[in-house]
């Protein structure tokens, strides 16, 4: 099986960048927890709106793309009292 190389950039450059990994986007998002940022990738993979975000292509990498997380966090404060089905 081929090895996929994978290239990060420092979190210094990674403004530009459109996705990143869990460690990348805490640090974004100072103050999330790695616990908290999991359940909510499980919610964002669960919600056909914000599926697309999360890309998972083995088991243990992850990628988020930022500016659909960002929509995914404006949406939970929007509909934090709502009770919402899938």
């Amino acid at each position: 099986m081929p090895y996929a190389k994978i290239t990060y950039l420092s979190v210094e450059n990674a403004e530009d960048a459109e996705w990143c990994d869990k460690k990348h986007l805490m640090e974004v998002w100072q103050g999330l927890s790695k616990g908290t940022l999991t359940a909510w990738l499980t919610e964002m993979r669960d919600r056909p709106e914000f599926k697309k975000g999360v890309l998972n292509p083995t088991h243990g990498l992850v990628f988020i793309n930022k500016e659909i997380f960002k929509e995914f966090v404006e949406w939970k404060e929007a509909t934090r009292y709502k009770s919402y089905k899938k």
